[in-house]
C-alpha cells in the first residue's frame, strides 16, 4: 500500500469512521492499513509541523490541518474537526483523559459490526460521563492492560441507585458548562474540585482505613466509605477525573452545590482545616461565574 500513497492527491482507500470516533483513531487504523507506522503516515498527511502527534490532534487540530486531512480523506473539514474535542472549552481538558479509560459495552459492539475492532470514540476520554453520549446506556471501566475479554467489564462497577438520578443530572449540568465557554467551564471545574478537598479523619475511624477523605461526603455521606470499601485508589492520575466507580457520586455532589450554593459551600467550608480551608475558599472565588458570592453577607 505504500506505493500507493501521493502527496498531491487523496488516499485511495478510505475507511468508513464509527460514529463518534476520535479523529486520532481514525488516522490510526488508516496507518496500519497502509502499512505504515503513525509517525510516517501523519509525516504523509500533514507536511508542516502542525498535529504531528495524535493526542495532539484530538485537542488542538489548527484548521488549516483540518482542511488538509479532509482533503486526503475526502470529507469535509467540519466533519474533521467533529470527530475532535472540539467544543470543549479551553479549561474543560482538565476533564479529558489522554487515553481511553472507559467504553460502551453496546456501542463497541456496533463498532465491532462496522469493522472498527480497534476504534476508539470520543466519549471514550470524557472523564466526566457515566453514560454514553450516543446510547445513553451506562459505561464501563476498560480491561485492565493484557486482558483482552470484554464481555461484563462493568458487572462489578456498582453505582448507588439511589443518586443515579442526581448523579445524570450533573452529568448534563456540567457538560453544558464545558462546552459553553472559557470562563463557565473554568468554573465548573473549580466547582468540582472544591468536592474533592481533603478534609480530616474522624476521630472514630478505623485505624486501618487509610483512605483520603474528601470534602463531598459532607453532602452526600457515604462516599469515603464505599470508596474504602471498593479498593478504589486514593489518588487518581489526573485530580478532577474520578474513578468510574465512584464519579456517579461525585456528579451528584455538584449537582447539589449547584443547587444550593451558598448553604452546601459553607457545609464544604465546615469540614475543611488550614490550607485545604483555604483551597477551598480561593476554589470558591473561582466558581463565582457559575455559583455566585458564596459569602453570607
Amino acid at each position: 500500500m505504500i506505493e500507493k500513497l501521493d502527496h498531491a492527491k487523496p488516499l485511495p482507500v478510505i475507511l468508513k469512521p464509527v460514529p463518534d470516533e476520535l479523529l486520532s483513531s481514525w488516522l490510526r487504523r488508516h496507518a496500519t492499513f497502509y502499512g505504515l507506522k503513525q509517525s510516517e503516515f501523519l509525516r504523509h498527511l500533514l507536511s508542516d509541523s502542525a498535529g504531528r502527534l495524535l493526542r495532539v490532534i484530538d485537542m488542538q487540530l489548527p484548521q488549516s490541518a483540518a482542511e488538509r486531512l479532509g482533503r486526503f480523506l475526502r470529507c469535509d473539514q467540519a466533519e474533521i474537526l467533529r470527530m475532535t474535542h472540539w467544543d470543549l472549552a479551553t479549561e474543560a481538558r482538565w476533564f479529558v483523559s489522554p487515553e481511553p479509560i472507559q467504553f460502551c459495552p453496546a456501542c463497541r459492539s456496533r463498532a465491532l459490526e462496522l469493522g472498527g475492532q480497534d476504534a476508539v470514540l470520543r466519549g471514550a476520554q470524557r472523564g466526566w460521563r457515566i453514560t454514553c453520549s450516543l446510547c445513553g446506556a451506562k459505561l464501563s471501566q476498560l480491561p485492565k492492560t493484557g486482558e483482552d475479554d470484554w464481555r461484563g467489564i462493568g458487572a462489578d462497577v456498582e453505582i448507588p441507585t439511589a443518586i443515579w438520578e442526581e448523579a445524570a443530572e450533573g452529568e448534563r449540568l456540567l457538560e453544558q458548562f464545558l462546552t459553553k465557554n472559557d470562563e463557565a467551564a473554568a468554573a465548573a471545574v473549580a466547582t468540582f474540585r472544591m468536592l474533592l478537598v481533603p478534609r480530616p479523619h474522624l476521630p472514630n475511624a478505623h485505624p486501618e482505613q487509610d483512605y483520603k477523605l474528601r470534602a463531598v461526603d459532607a453532602l452526600l455521606p457515604g462516599i469515603d466509605a464505599f470508596a474504602a470499601q471498593n479498593n478504589i485508589p486514593c489518588r487518581w492520575t489526573n485530580h478532577v477525573i474520578a474513578p468510574l466507580r465512584i464519579r456517579s457520586s461525585l456528579l451528584a455532589g455538584f449537582r447539589r452545590l449547584l443547587e444550593k450554593p451558598r448553604p452546601r459551600f459553607h457545609i464544604l467550608r465546615s469540614v475543611t482545616l488550614g490550607h485545604y480551608r483555604l483551597r477551598l475558599e480561593t476554589l470558591g472565588e473561582q466558581a463565582t461565574p457559575i455559583l455566585g458570592p458564596l459569602w453570607f453577607s
